[in-house]
């Protein structure tokens, strides 16, 4: 088996500073627990016994001293019930809101948060960052709400920046009722789904983002061209600043906001 006799033929020595440190090394584990063998083998070479890197770690997981990670205990909050079969019947009924990831080009992440009302299908907001908390997401909302108006309904999915607390108690105080979705059930945020893979298809993937900076100035320079200059065919053809504009004028169309010609 091509194997070397020396390999077949050793036997484990016992080392004296094994059985000296074996003695030790538990008592400072118990002490301190959550340390670990990369910040406790500077004091052990310093205050006991000089000892190399490997032949620590050896002897710390030789001892089953590692120290176990830390389970983080799951609050599990009351979730917020479905609404089945709401649609919007007029703008700024229902706003949905939803996360689109993605990266620069030094592979940092950049996560998209869109707001859409979605009876007019108007993008109110496209904001590019890092990261979002729940404070980031208050903020665009909080700027949204003197633009245009107070929304009756925020849909969403379940995302942690969504059922944070701060957020409840805003929509508390605003009198805005929280409409969101199941868990792995996209289809119930149709519109906010169906206009991520429009930004997917029409920026994201055509462009390689240098920096934040750039995919915020792009992502705003879509946003007005989204809701000034492309039309959709669920709105007769119109863009939804066109549609907007005649809903203001005219009223509300009965049913979804798909025109139909009979109605035009």
């Amino acid at each position: 088996m091509c194997w070397p006799r020396s390999s077949v033929r050793y036997v484990r020595k016992p080392r004296s500073r094994d059985e000296r440190l074996g003695k030790v090394l538990p008592v400072l584990a118990a002490l301190a627990p959550r340390q670990g063998a990369r910040r406790l083998r500077p004091w052990v070479c310093r205050w006991i016994e000089p000892i190399s890197r490997n032949a620590f770690h050896r002897l710390w997981k030789l001892l089953d001293l590692q120290v176990k990670p830390r389970r983080r205990r799951r609050v599990r909050r009351k979730p917020v019930p479905v609404i089945p079969g709401l649609r919007a019947s007029a703008p700024h009924q229902i706003w949905c809101l939803d996360f689109l990831a993605d990266w620069t080009m030094d592979r940092r992440r950049l996560r998209f948060l869109s707001v859409v009302d979605e009876y007019t299908r108007r993008c109110l907001a496209l904001v590019v960052r890092r990261r979002f908390t729940a404070e980031d997401v208050l903020d665009v909302l909080s700027c949204l709400v003197p633009e245009h108006e107070a929304p009756a309904h925020l849909r969403s999915d379940n995302g942690p920046e969504f059922i944070a607390k701060e957020v409840e108690r805003w929509e508390a105080e605003m009198g805005v009722k929280a409409a969101r979705s199941e868990p792995a059930s996209p289809w119930q945020n149709p519109y906010a789904e169906t206009f991520h893979s429009k930004l997917r298809d029409e920026l994201v993937e055509g462009n390689v983002f240098g920096s934040l900076e750039e995919a915020q100035v792009l992502a705003e320079t879509y946003r007005q061209w989204y809701n000034d200059a492309r039309r959709h065919s669920s709105l007769d053809d119109q863009t939804p600043s066109e549609f907007a504009a005649r809903v203001r004028t005219t009223g509300p169309v009965l049913g979804q906001p798909g025109l139909a010609k009979a109605q035009a």
